[in-house]
């Protein structure tokens, strides 16, 4: 998979995406981008230790996924920003930190399409006829 496109694509689908970095399992950065004029709000270190604990997180609810099934994506609400959380294949995470102002749903549709391949789609619609 081409990470450079991919992350390219998810920082243009929606003027509220701030940040976005794929890890791998072991927590290793692989790619990251930060939307031009825009500073994180986590020093280096806490932003090392926020990543963890998303993939440790991550691999908590894998664990528990033959009970509730496969987990798609997390989001988690701060004040100053939402964090999406959602897997690209058995071995990667992408992390994309959007702003509060925008439709949280319409921007993670957006960005599952992406991933999904299709951008056309929309993953909330259910089934189509």
């Amino acid at each position: 998979m081409n990470y450079t496109k991919l992350l390219d694509k998810v920082m243009n689908c929606e003027s509220y995406v701030r940040f976005a970095i794929i890890v791998d399992s072991h927590g290793n950065k692989i790619e990251s981008r930060l939307k031009e004029g825009t500073a994180n709000f986590l020093p280096p270190q806490e932003m090392n230790e926020s990543l963890k604990f998303a993939l440790d997180s991550w691999k908590f609810r894998t664990k528990n996924a033959k009970f509730l099934g496969k987990n798609r994506y997390v989001v988690a609400v701060y004040d100053n920003v939402r964090r999406f959380t959602v897997p690209i294949d058995d071995e990667h995470l992408m992390l994309v930190t959007l702003d509060n102002k925008g439709g949280q749903k319409d921007m993670i549709e957006r960005i599952l399409s992406i991933l999904e391949g299709d951008y056309t789609k929309s993953i909330f619609s259910g089934p189509q006829s």
